[in-house]
């Protein structure tokens, strides 16, 4: 079954009034969805880490709560504490992070994994696509869709350089999630997936994401390439994974209006992430994976 309060909101997507005031609503009087608690009224979970990148962080969502990290109270990790009520929740998510930033410093931020500890009984960690500098090959595909919306100049300049990133990635992330669970072994750790940002079928876009045709396919194939090593890792090392891309279809950047991802451009702090409904979608993602 899933959340009402979430249903709901998904219903009414395009009316931005009534979603506004549902989120107010629910943020500031700690509305949960039903179900979230247990049969004798207390939470499953009592020591909730969030760990991750700008995707988790809610970057580009209104209620920042860290304007170093660009964190976000509408994020999905903040929804389903606010779901869950957990006794501890530690939110340490941060717009560019790394799984480097797991075990190293991210500007002023300490190492994420220094908030894991004995007690953590959840984790949820979405990471993976600053390692392959996305916001940077995001640029370069713009500039290069800017001139033609033909061909791949954007995969045919930037191809190799992934590639060698998702070589690396391959090891780090079987280590990041070998290391949550040493250093948290009674948690429930969740891998949480990125949404599909383009049309599936390739469609060129509009000029708020002016990207060559074969682009979007290839921007397509990597964050798909992304998420299935992510899932890979987490089958290898018992964790769960959530796909969100999916629940994403016909809802992508260059789908205005109703578009659950900010487009490229005008270029602001959210652009390319998900919108705050976008946040909700997943954060209901997450709810109806670990509910039970």
């Amino acid at each position: 079954m899933r959340s009402r309060p979430l249903a709901a909101l998904r219903r009414g997507a395009t009316a931005t009034a009534a979603l506004a005031a549902a989120t107010a609503s629910m943020l500031f009087t700690g509305t949960a969805p039903a179900g979230a608690a247990t049969t004798s009224g207390t939470s499953p979970f009592t020591h909730y880490v969030a760990l991750g990148d700008s995707y988790a962080a809610g970057t580009g969502v209104t209620l920042q709560t860290d304007a170093a990290c660009r964190r976000s109270s509408g994020s999905y990790p903040s929804w389903v504490a606010q779901t869950f009520k957990p006794a501890v929740f530690t939110d340490v998510t941060c717009s560019g992070a790394t799984t480097r930033s797991l075990w190293n410093t991210e500007g002023s931020a300490a190492p994420q994994v220094n908030a894991l500890t004995k007690d953590t009984d959840l984790v949820t960690v979405t990471l993976g696509g600053n390692d392959l500098g996305f916001t940077d090959v995001l640029t370069t595909c713009v500039v290069a869709g800017l001139t033609t919306r033909t061909g791949a100049p954007c995969r045919d300049k930037e191809a190799a350089q992934v590639d060698a990133a998702f070589a690396r990635l391959s090891t780090r992330l079987p280590d990041m999630l070998t290391d949550i669970e040493r250093r948290s072994p009674n948690a429930r750790v969740v891998v949480v997936g990125y949404p599909g940002l383009f049309p599936a079928d390739g469609s060129v876009c509009g000029s708020s994401t002016p990207l060559a045709k074969d682009d979007v396919t290839w921007l397509n194939q990597t964050t798909n390439r992304l998420n299935f090593m992510l899932e890979f890792s987490a089958y290898l090392k018992q964790a769960e994974f959530i796909d969100t891309s999916k629940a994403f279809q016909g809802k992508d950047m260059c789908r205005a209006p109703g578009q659950w991802i900010n487009p490229l451009l005008p270029v602001t702090p959210g652009s390319a992430h998900p919108t705050a409904f976008g946040q909700l979608v997943i954060a209901e993602e997450v709810y109806n994976r670990i509910k039970n």
